[in-house]
């Protein structure tokens, strides 16, 4: 490699260290993790206007299969959830059910140091069970339990 190549190399490297360690942004907030036991999909959630993801209908073991969103800042007082409760094709064709649009604002649950998973549980009557976890699948997985018919 020629003299000029290395140097550019060297420099090239020293910016790119120096914008990635002193000036590259920085990203904070939390994690919109979803989980549901309903027995219908949900094709979204929205936390605050922060997009969620959106979960499988529950099979009597796993919770849902969703999955998590951001890093967003989830702050203030309250906190609106928007979801779509969504459904399977059988229950589309079978039972005649159609998707429903929910929204709801709680109190905004304390948050501890080093919680950067906002979890949005979905219980069977389609409220949400909200709360901030370190991990949301392991501090939720005993109230998941309850709903378990397989093992």
């Amino acid at each position: 490699m020629p003299r000029w190549g290395r140097w550019l190399s060297a420099i090239v490297l020293v910016l790119w260290l120096g914008w990635t360690f002193l000036l590259q942004e920085r990203h904070g907030g939390a994690s919109v993790v979803l989980m549901s036991v309903i027995d219908r999909p949900i094709s979204y959630v929205y936390v605050n206007g922060k997009m969620g993801s959106n979960t499988f209908a529950f099979d009597g073991f796993g919770a849902g299969g969703g999955g998590r969103a951001g890093p967003y800042k989830i702050d203030g007082d309250t906190v609106k959830i928007d979801w779509l409760l969504s459904t399977t094709r059988d229950q589309l064709d079978k039972e005649g059910l159609r998707p429903e649009k929910h929204s709801v604002t709680l109190p905004m649950p304390k948050r501890e140091k080093g919680q950067d998973d906002f979890c949005v549980l979905m219980l069977p009557d389609n409220t949400p069970m909200i709360r901030w976890a370190h991990s949301c699948p392991v501090e939720l997985d005993s109230i998941v339990d309850t709903y378990r018919t397989r093992k």
